[in-house]
């Protein structure tokens, strides 16, 4: 659709990265563990996903994950978003075992399902439990899941429709939705 994205700018964004780099690096260097990492349910969904995390404590750490569709299973669905989250770990070891996330959600879609198209962005919070085994020095996994709340705005069509140059939203509103549902490979850098 020619919707004008109307979620954060990239000055906005910037800054949001500048801020968690920032924070990322407020923690001794000998705390600091950072991993890369990608949703394997997302990649099966043909969700392409990486993100990075980096310990800020030995209890806490940061997550920013990003995310980018073209098409799934030939059908139109555009999006792309960023998801980042702070984690508290329940274990006394970040990176081990159980912790509890909590995380904010922005992301834009353009996508055809039911016999409509969907062009509009959306953005939330939402709260995460999971679960992190270690399967060797430098690999571990990833079992997780929560609920968020998610506030969209977007055009609803007809798919038969032509939209024009800049369509209006017609549909908005609240929804509560999956948060962070995931299994996630993980790889630890340092």
């Amino acid at each position: 659709c020619a919707i004008a994205y109307h979620g954060m700018s990239g000055n906005q964004m910037n800054r949001l990265l500048v801020v968690l780099l920032f924070i990322m690096n407020l923690s001794p260097a000998k705390a600091q563990m950072l991993a890369l990492k990608s949703n394997a349910l997302m990649d099966v969904a043909m969700v392409p996903n990486i993100g990075i995390e980096v310990a800020t404590g030995n209890k806490t750490s940061l997550c920013a994950n990003g995310f980018a569709s073209w098409s799934i299973y030939g059908m139109k669905a555009k999006t792309y978003g960023f998801v980042p989250e702070f984690r508290y770990w329940l274990s006394g070891n970040t990176f081990s075992k159980i912790f509890l996330g909590v995380g904010a959600t922005f992301a834009y879609y353009d996508i055809c399902a039911a016999g409509n198209n969907y062009c509009g962005s959306t953005y939330g919070a939402g709260l995460n439990i999971g679960y992190d085994y270690w399967l060797s020095k430098h690999w571990s996994i990833e079992f997780h899941g929560g609920v968020g709340l998610n506030y969209y705005h977007h055009a609803r069509t007809d798919e038969h429709d032509i939209l024009p140059e800049s369509p209006q939203y017609n549909d908005q509103g609240w929804t509560v939705l999956p948060y962070q549902l995931g299994v996630t490979f993980v790889y630890v850098i340092k």
